[in-house]
């Protein structure tokens, strides 16, 4: 009678085991799916500025964004050279615009009546006009000479010097800082461009104070945007090809299997900031001329670091989930080790109960014998 009870507790427990072990199963199942759910819904809802919020300051999110795919990934990376080359672009206008500002007011008060025709300048003076300034350097005008040995004398004249400008009847010679030699402008080519035939003072510095010269930025901002977005995305798809190799050499090391093209959309997310940091530097550099050494060091530097990271943390959730399916898998198999013993204990239970049938059946049999026997017939005594 005692054994029966013990059983039935046995049994309970192990069904509570395996309860508890399906409840934790389903509520991980349901919980990841959640999960995916959620996931799903913010994939649906990142806009541009989100990912960017995402690349700087959550690399956790990593993962999730490279899961997006390259297409996205290219586009977010257009999209960012883009803003790069049109900032750029305006800064480099911007600067242009001063210079131009500063022309005029040098035209206006140091140099006398001139004229254009035919493709020749010509400056109301005999003798050349040389000058220093603090924005333009060295200023040499002389619009008499044909001479190639005197135009080659001024040219040695401003070797020493870190800008300076010629002005000769028919080109124009810049000397310009951080470049070798000088840049030669022929007026046919450069007023050609412009629509411009012929002009006096006074028109030139109408045009260069006026609205017209407005169609002129507006021309160089969209030739510079070409040129900036082309140059910009070569050298940032140049930075991301580095880092995705070194970020993939680091997965293989630490025995991450990743595909090469997860690593890949990674870096371009990874190289957000230092873009950011770039477009700071060239919207300074438009007010405030300012040159910070080994910048792309920094630039390449940065990138490596958040790539890093975003590596680790898969690496870290990558062993956490291992984890967790280890402890799925040793309580199922507790459970079926429980199973076993309990069906090796029915089985030797049920012989044991056919046996203990028998004696009783025995024992009955013999009961009822002796009673048989031990009965006396009616009326013996009489």
């Amino acid at each position: 009678m005692k054994k029966e009870p013990q059983e039935k507790t046995k049994k309970e427990k192990v069904q509570n085991k395996k309860i508890e072990s399906k409840k934790e199963i389903k509520e991980k199942q349901d919980g990841e799916a959640e999960n995916k759910k959620t996931e799903k819904e913010e994939k649906m809802n990142k806009g541009f500025f989100k990912k960017i919020w995402y690349s700087i300051n959550k690399i956790e999110k990593y993962p999730e964004l490279s899961a997006e795919g390259l297409g996205r990934a290219i586009i977010y990376l257009m999209t960012l050279v883009l803003i790069i080359g049109a900032i750029s672009s305006f800064a480099t206008v911007y600067r242009t615009s001063l210079k131009v500002k500063e022309v005029a007011k040098y035209i206006d008060e140091k140099i006398p009546e001139l004229t254009y025709k035919e493709d020749t300048l010509q400056v109301g003076t005999e003798e050349a006009i040389i000058d220093e300034n603090e924005n333009f350097g060295k200023i040499i005008v002389d619009t008499k000479t044909d001479d190639e040995q005197q135009i080659n004398q001024y040219i040695e004249e401003t070797s020493d010097e870190e800008n300076a400008v010629i002005i000769l009847k028919n080109k124009l010679i810049l000397k310009q800082s951080g470049t070798n030699g000088t840049t030669d402008y022929n007026y046919k080519d450069l007023f050609g461009q412009m629509g411009i035939t012929e002009f006096n003072k006074q028109s030139l510095l109408d045009y260069l104070n006026g609205n017209g010269i407005m169609n002129l930025y507006f021309s160089l901002f969209a030739s510079l945007l070409i040129y900036s977005f082309v140059i910009y995305l070569i050298n940032l798809l140049f930075y991301i090809i580095i880092i995705s190799i070194f970020g993939y050499l680091a997965t293989m090391i630490l025995k991450l299997k990743i595909r090469y093209v997860a690593i890949f959309n990674m870096a371009i997310y990874a190289i957000t900031l230092p873009a950011l940091l770039n477009i700071i530097y060239i919207a300074i550099n438009a007010f405030y001329p300012y040159q910070i050494s080994y910048f792309e060091v920094l630039y390449a530097l940065i990138a490596s670091i958040y790539i890093m990271a975003a590596i680790f943390i898969l690496k870290t959730e990558f062993n956490k989930k291992q984890g967790e399916v280890q402890k799925i898998v040793e309580v199922e198999k507790q459970i079926k080790e429980e199973n076993k013993e309990e069906n090796k204990e029915e089985k030797r239970e049920k012989p044991e109960s056919k046996k203990d049938k028998k004696k009783k059946e025995e024992q009955n049999k013999e009961q009822e014998e002796k009673d048989n026997d031990g009965e006396e017939p009616e009326g013996s005594n009489a």
